[in-house]
């Protein structure tokens, strides 16, 4: 894949490594790519928990030239099913209420892998436990299992899996299998909106629906409307590789009309991806002046 030629953007805040259960991306792959692109803020938005925050911490004390905002991508089950919540300026002494949440989040993980595995094995796959963890311990660093344990898997790998042990005999039967195994044993849902959203904004923390064109049904206010208010939006993130140009104006404007923050993020969990598509996104300097303001202003 050949990188994007168009200029980057002087900031992205939605990032994954190697802490996501997904991602495979180094920290410091995103601060090196940071520099030499100039790009001054980032944010590691690691799904359901904070895990690398310390690591993040380290890494950017080596390059005080890039802003590094403590930062989560929380998944919640909200009115029209799960939702991804994009949740900025978290404290890096986290409060009690949040370390009990992002606990929270490390038990989902545990039980939905778990859920996973004793569904396919209910349908007569041997895709227990301890293949799961093997799996996981193909991709995932040690050093984040030590800390989550045996968690889901990333979705691309489980299928190739599946395929290569013939659980399935094409990928358009993937989906197929697990909802199968969810009726055997169902996976849990996310944490509740309502809680995920009181116990960040509990910290100041900033909440911004993530690559929102699925959950707004692209351009339907109403949507937009219930949403804002069922999961305290503080913002949008308006550019992301799933949102359509077309629609990055739109949103935007419903974020001036509504007093809401845009942000923008390319969503990087592989280093092909940062060498292709880091800061490469249609967000305006301007968001990132106003996101500053609002992630200093709060803690002041």
């Amino acid at each position: 894949m050949n990188a994007d030629p168009s200029p980057p953007a002087p900031f992205d805040l939605h990032l994954h490594s190697c802490w996501s259960y997904d991602a495979r991306a180094e920290v410091e792959a995103h601060f090196i790519r940071a520099r030499e692109s100039g790009v001054a803020v980032i944010a590691l938005t690691e799904h359901h928990h904070l895990d690398s925050l310390g690591e993040v911490l380290e890494v950017a004390a080596r390059y005080p030239d890039i802003r590094a905002i403590p930062a989560a991508e929380l998944s919640v089950t909200t009115s029209i099913g799960p939702v991804d919540l994009l949740c900025y300026g978290l404290p890096v002494a986290p409060s009690e209420r949040l370390r009990r949440l992002t606990d929270l989040y490390h038990e989902w993980q545990r039980e939905a892998g778990a859920a996973v595995s004793a569904g396919m094995q209910a349908l007569g796959f041997d895709y227990s436990d301890d293949r799961r963890r093997e799996l996981l311990q193909s991709y995932r660093p040690a050093r984040a299992m030590a800390h989550q344990g045996a968690t889901h898997v990333n979705n691309h790998i489980q299928r190739r899996y599946f395929l290569d042990r013939g659980y399935i005999r094409s990928e358009g039967e993937y989906r197929d299998v697990l909802r199968r195994a969810s009726e055997r044993v169902p996976v849990p849902p996310y944490p509740a909106v309502s809680t995920v959203v009181d116990a960040v904004h509990a910290v100041d923390g900033v909440i911004a629906i993530a690559h929102p064109q699925g959950y707004f049904r692209d351009d339907d206010v109403g949507r937009m409307d219930a949403l804002r208010d069922e999961c305290g939006l503080d913002g949008i993130e308006c550019a992301h590789p799933a949102v359509a140009p077309e629609l990055t104006p739109f949103y935007r404007d419903y974020c001036r009309r509504h007093g809401l923050l845009s942000v923008a993020g390319s969503d990087c969990h592989t280093q092909e991806d940062i060498d292709t598509r880091f800061a490469r996104h249609a967000g305006d300097p301007e968001w990132l002046d106003e996101f500053l303001a609002r992630i200093d202003g709060v803690r002041q």
